[in-house]
């Protein structure tokens, strides 16, 4: 078969940056079955950075799926084979899409519901979840604004005796992201008790976004998170470990007890602005765990067109120890476990009742002096 070259393109979304970097690779393979497959796992074998971090061997498992591979195979065939070193991976920014084919996101929490009473991956329960919020809790009273068509809100709880700022911030990903809104929020919750800001079903998006929202939330400068990028054709070749600190600016909010809600589709871009603020000394994590979706993301074309995506970062905590969970397990496609733990709830929904926010309202009922 004559061999047509294609352009691998990468796109490195750097945390340490404010925009992405775009580079193109120019590799010669056959647009075949076999040679598909293995300039898939040759990408990942020399960008993907955490291999050493989730003692996973590479390539011992490149003929594990591979074995049965021939020129003669089939899509599905080969979109299973790729889907099997995926799935070895268990990382929220590793995926391929492969049109008239499927989809496979190698995260393993994959096929998990947005309620834990619920198995509907339906967007109505959100929607059902937010107006419960705005009409039972804020009392339809509350700023909005519609961006890219994410609709962002905030107002006032009243409960007990206190004032609580609630804020829900869907998505760091539209282009017209609403950092001018978010600090009308954040100047109006300076005069109230408390704060919650609601993260759930958040997927994260862009680095710009999340850090001015982090800067504007945040009360103290604190480094919480080291980061490195492999640079190299060995896994162990790294650049340098990058710091990373919350940096409020003069009008952030100050310093009153704040609760962060967060689910399993809080990630990325929320993944690392909730591990931001659980630095901060007044912050306490409502919810379910994390994605965890930590390393910014390359992005490659195959020959055959298939897409697919892998992550060349790898996170530290400040201590430059790697992050894990509290069984050593790294936190790539592990998550962030919540200071207190309660699943979304659909029934409790569907009587208007959102039992974490609850939760996190009685909470911070105890922390206001």
């Amino acid at each position: 078969m004559k061999k047509n070259t294609f352009l691998w393109i990468a796109i490195l979304l750097s945390l340490a940056v404010s925009s992405c970097e775009e580079s193109l690779i120019k590799e010669e393979f056959e647009n075949t079955p076999v040679d598909n497959y293995n300039a898939f796992w040759l990408e990942f074998d020399r960008f993907y950075g955490a291999f050493e971090a989730k003692n996973i061997n590479w390539d011992s498992l490149k003929t594990v799926y591979s074995g049965n591979l021939t020129d003669s195979s089939t899509d599905m065939e080969l979109f299973t084979a790729m889907s099997g070193l995926l799935n070895e991976l268990n990382d929220g920014h590793a995926d391929l899409l492969a049109p008239g084919v499927g989809f496979f996101r190698s995260w393993n929490r994959r096929n998990k519901s947005f309620f834990a009473d619920n198995k509907s991956t339906d967007n109505s329960g959100i929607v059902m979840m937010q107006n419960i919020i705005r009409s039972n809790y804020l009392k339809n009273k509350y700023k909005a604004g519609d961006y890219s068509g994410w609709k962002f809100f905030y107002g006032t709880i009243t409960y007990e005796t206190h004032r609580v700022g609630y804020i829900c911030i869907p998505t760091f990903g539209n282009d017209d992201y609403p950092n001018d809104f978010i600090q009308q929020a954040v100047d109006s919750f300076n005069t109230l008790d408390a704060v919650i800001i609601d993260l759930r079903f958040n997927g994260g998006g862009k680095t710009e976004a999340f850090v001015t929202s982090l800067n504007s939330f945040s009360s103290e400068r604190k480094l919480y998170m080291k980061s490195k990028f492999r640079n190299g054709s060995g896994q162990s070749d790294f650049t340098q470990l990058d710091d990373h600190y919350t940096n409020p600016h003069p009008d952030c909010l100050k310093n009153k007890p704040v609760v962060i809600l967060m689910n399993s589709f809080s990630a990325s871009s929320s993944d690392h602005f909730i591990l931001g603020m659980k630095s901060q000394s007044n912050v306490i994590t409502v919810g379910d765990t994390t994605c965890g979706a930590f390393s910014s993301v390359l992005e490659r074309i195959l020959p055959n067109g298939w897409k697919f995506r892998l992550g060349a970062q790898v996170i530290y905590g400040p201590d430059g120890k790697l992050l894990t969970d509290a069984n050593g397990n790294y936190l790539e496609g592990v998550g962030i476990a919540p200071d207190i733990y309660i699943q979304d709830q659909f029934s409790a929904i569907r009587k208007g009742k959102d039992l974490p926010l609850e939760v996190a309202l009685r909470n911070l009922e105890e922390r206001i002096h």
